[in-house]
């Protein structure tokens, strides 16, 4: 699941509509909190979310009335589509049109700069009291930011995506490594070591596959590939503090020995140490060539056919392979590795294990003509308790990092809590802005085009850098 990045293109900037239901939001950032109030009335809240949480929705639903939601308060969660884009889609023709319904949303940070400029979602500073939005503060940090704009709050972090490397600790195992006592839950291996490691188990056990990941065109640019640049010291702004602009005032890296290298380290994966612009000395031939049309779903179809050794997803996937008909104890969890240190990084706040952040949150459509009733749904998914019980049920993360202490009681996700707090701390988020759109994907289309060996890493490089350059001009 996770917070993969959306292929956006949306209609042009329409304001909200007016819903005019008896609890609906009419003149709704005039009002204070205490003025909403439900009144007990019979309602159903129609709740857009994702079938992760959809195949769960009587568990769940159960849990919000324990938790105190009022049960003339009814639920209906759809789950039409899924996939941050697929979503989006779905929600831009909802939302242009000024429909009321779904009155509450499960929203991606990534639509933060297109839905909330043109009020799209409803800001929640005006119909929450001082006491909830106090509650965030206990929230990473990160993931509230990524849905504040302009002064607004657009969501309500849901749970927090933490991306792992999974793998077949038995296999690795019986290859002489030992993964216990060198302590790879929470010491994350060198690029250099994780390829020797994945290269001598393929050979052990004849793995058709080593290492697989999503690296269609738009995981190349913005997650795998950006995840690769991150732990090898490189950046597409420099200094992560510049992510997100000013926009036509900060440094552009593409055109960088850091971007270079990754594109190198990728090829060097994928087609073995013997092919043109490879890294002397890197092991190779770990990564398959399909992945370069796989995108979350269908990079993991490898790993769970025991066809690879090592795979990279979300936390949702520790849930599903670790589970008793799958591998069980026989998973091995550990963070990203890295390719330089932190303190050899070439730009502040690069280097070291780094994933990039997954985080999806609960938005109020501004239509909605249950606003009340709406509002105390909110409410009760984003109490501990019901936090809680989406990780028990869904294997994804609360966006509260104490809770990830306490969930000892989690059954699967519980054996491998260190790594999750770990990689937890270390994690970036991509650019929150109006452009990171169009710039991530001509990233990805220059670094698709390296990997699929139309361009060396230099000439993708250098054209990413100009494309990127130029939005940056255009929208200075």
């Amino acid at each position: 699941m996770g917070a993969t990045g959306a292929a956006f293109g949306l209609a042009g900037c329409s304001g909200t509509g007016n819903g005019g239901g008896e609890d609906g939001p009419t003149g709704a950032t005039e009002q204070t909190a205490t003025d909403i109030e439900y009144d007990g009335s019979d309602v159903t809240v129609e709740y857009s979310t994702a079938p992760l949480f959809g195949n769960s929705a009587d568990a769940l639903k159960q849990t919000l009335y324990d938790v105190g939601l009022p049960e003339s308060i009814d639920i209906n969660f759809t789950t039409t589509v899924w996939g941050a884009d697929d979503l989006q889609d779905r929600y831009n023709q909802i939302l242009s049109a000024g429909r009321a319904t779904p009155d509450l949303m499960l929203t991606n940070f990534a639509y933060t700069p297109f839905f909330a400029p043109r009020e799209w979602l409803l800001d929640l500073n005006t119909v929450l009291g001082e006491e909830k939005l106090a509650e965030l503060d206990d929230h990473t940090e990160v993931i509230v930011d990524s849905m504040t704009w302009d002064g607004g709050l657009y969501g309500f972090p849901q749970i927090m995506g933490i991306p792992t490397i999974v793998y077949r600790k038995d296999l690795v195992e019986a290859a002489g490594y030992d993964p216990e006592s060198q302590n790879w839950a929470t010491e994350p291996l060198s690029w250099d070591h994780f390829a020797e490691v994945t290269e001598a188990t393929m050979a052990e056990h004849g793995t058709d596959h080593g290492y697989t990941t999503a690296l269609n065109q738009r995981n190349a640019g913005s997650i795998t590939g950006y995840e690769h640049l991150m732990t090898n010291g490189g950046n597409y702004f420099g200094d992560v503090e510049n992510q997100n602009g000013p926009i036509g005032d900060r440094p552009v890296t593409l055109d960088d020995d850091r971007v270079i290298d990754t594109l190198r380290q990728l090829l060097t994966f994928m087609y073995g140490d013997d092919t043109e612009h490879a890294v002397d000395g890197l092991a190779g031939g770990i990564l398959p060539t399909e992945s370069l049309g796989w995108d979350t779903n269908p990079a993991l179809q490898s790993f769970q056919a025991g066809e690879a050794v090592f795979h990279r997803n979300w936390t949702f996937a520790i849930a599903k392979f670790g589970a008793d008909g799958e591998f069980g104890q026989d998973l091995g969890v550990m963070p990203y590795p890295y390719g330089v240190t932190e303190s050899n990084a070439k730009y502040a706040g690069t280097g070291g294990s780094q994933a990039k952040l997954g985080g999806w949150h609960l938005s109020i459509n501004p239509n909605t003509e249950k606003l009340a009733a709406t509002i105390e749904v909110l409410k009760a998914m984003t109490t501990d308790e019901y936090y809680l019980k989406v990780f028990e049920v869904t294997g994804e993360a609360p966006p509260k990092p104490s809770l990830i202490e306490q969930s000892d009681n989690v059954p699967v996700v519980n054996r491998y809590l260190d790594t999750l707090q770990y990689q937890a701390k270390n994690q970036f988020a991509p650019p929150i802005n109006a452009v990171w759109d169009p710039q991530k994907a001509a990233i990805g289309q220059e670094f698709h085009a390296c990997l699929n060996r139309n361009k060396s890493p230099a000439e993708a490089a250098a054209a990413a850098q100009d494309q990127i350059e130029q939005i940056e001009r255009q929208e200075s």
